[in-house]
């Protein structure tokens, strides 16, 4: 808790554990932490890479799930099987960069329902993602999957929607 009196930021931890604090602090002070924080290039090149990841994962997560829910039917489910791996590299792109970004504002976002609420919602997607590869895999030539994983694949869209709402709302509330 020095360190955090010292720059300033123990305010910031209304509601952190001092364990959780001093690891976030030192999170913070980190070589990774000060450069997304201050260096010219830090912020804005993880954030491009933070959009670039996103819209790998998202977009290509709703392609499929509107192909499950019976949009684009002149694409064969089947053929749609292989873009999960690079839904995956997105979702590893933005796994990276958002981690340079918590390290920039460990203390704050910890404390912040918003981002809080974003992160269960990214998990919450991935899950989807996960429930709904295998599915896709063993889909018949149909294309007719039960309406339990059109209920995923609907809830999925929710999900990343609202996630990247609560994502941009971090930055502003």
């Amino acid at each position: 808790m020095a360190f955090l009196d010292a720059v300033g930021l123990a305010e910031c931890v209304h509601g952190v554990e001092a364990t959780q604090a001093g690891f976030l602090g030192w999170l913070e002070a980190s070589g990774l932490g000060e450069c997304v924080r201050s260096s010219t290039p830090g912020y804005p090149s993880m954030i491009a890479l933070h959009a670039i990841g996103m819209a790998i994962m998202v977009g290509l997560s709703l392609v499929i799930d509107l192909r499950i829910l019976g949009f684009f039917s002149g694409i064969p489910l089947s053929g749609l099987k292989r873009f999960f791996g690079i839904a995956w590299i997105g979702f590893g792109i933005n796994f990276l960069s958002g981690s340079a970004l918590f390290s920039a504002q460990a203390i704050s976002y910890m404390v912040d329902w918003v981002f809080l609420t974003k992160m269960g919602l990214v998990l919450l997607g991935a899950i989807t993602a996960g429930i709904l590869q295998p599915a896709v895999a063993n889909a018949g030539p149909d294309g007719v999957l039960p309406g339990s994983t059109k209920a995923v694949a609907g809830a999925a869209i929710v999900i990343w929607i609202v996630a990247i709402i609560m994502g941009r709302l971090t930055a502003y509330l």
